[in-house]
């Protein structure tokens, strides 16, 4: 399969629409995050007592995929929401969430957890 590789380092599959882009990001939050659609597709965030992150207007998304992990050493949650507000999914200290947009609505592909 073909990609095409645009500027802000994201590769587009024009088989699926799927878009990977490069790179992560590690941060401590400090209230709710809205991601945007050039943000890195990996997120390593310290919710710091507990915070919202905002997913991106599916409109601009479609083909996008995040996965977040909750890296706090306390019981604290992150909970993914869609840009309508929509809980998506609670995601618990240490765990993995992946989230994938098909144009249409923000999809979770479940929670994992690694020891």
């Amino acid at each position: 399969m073909a990609e095409t590789l645009l500027f802000q380092g994201v590769a587009v599959n024009p088989a699926n629409g799927l878009r990977v882009r490069l790179g992560h990001n590690v941060e401590t939050m400090s209230g709710t995050k809205t991601l945007l659609p050039q943000d890195a597709q990996f997120q390593l965030l310290d919710p710091n007592g507990g915070n919202n992150l905002d997913l991106p207007a599916v409109g601009a998304s479609q083909g996008l995929f995040y996965v977040v992990k909750n890296t706090t050493g306390a019981s604290e949650n992150i909970v993914v929401r869609d840009a309508d507000g929509a809980t998506k999914e609670t995601i618990g200290t240490g765990k993995w969430g992946v989230f994938m947009c098909d144009g249409v609505i923000w999809h979770s592909m479940g929670l994992l957890s690694f020891a």
